[in-house]
């Protein structure tokens, strides 16, 4: 089997960072970002990381840049998944 990237790796590889898209509204319910081409639901707080609908209060944190942080929602496969390992690509879960 083919090496396979983690979820929250596929969309911080995807996508811009947590905290820095530049949402702009695109249809009923949906924004998007200008930058990356992410949609994102303008209904509900969504997953900082991939996008679905939030369920865990979390703070990110950048291990690059110790100033950047972020605070939102985490659904609870990214929640998971931080809570596994210690960084994922530059970010960690400071708290949930």
């Amino acid at each position: 089997m083919p090496f396979q990237a983690s979820w929250v790796e596929h969309w911080l590889d995807k996508y811009c960072a947590p905290g820095q898209h530049l949402l702009v509204p695109s249809r009923a319910g949906l924004a998007t970002c200008v930058r990356c081409g992410k949609d994102e639901l303008t209904s509900t707080q969504t997953c900082m990381i991939c996008g679905i609908p939030g369920e865990v209060p979390a703070e990110l944190a950048s291990l690059s840049s110790p100033g950047q942080g972020r605070v939102g929602k985490l659904c609870g496969i990214c929640r998971d998944e931080f809570a596994q390992r210690h960084a994922i690509r530059d970010w960690y879960l400071r708290r949930a």
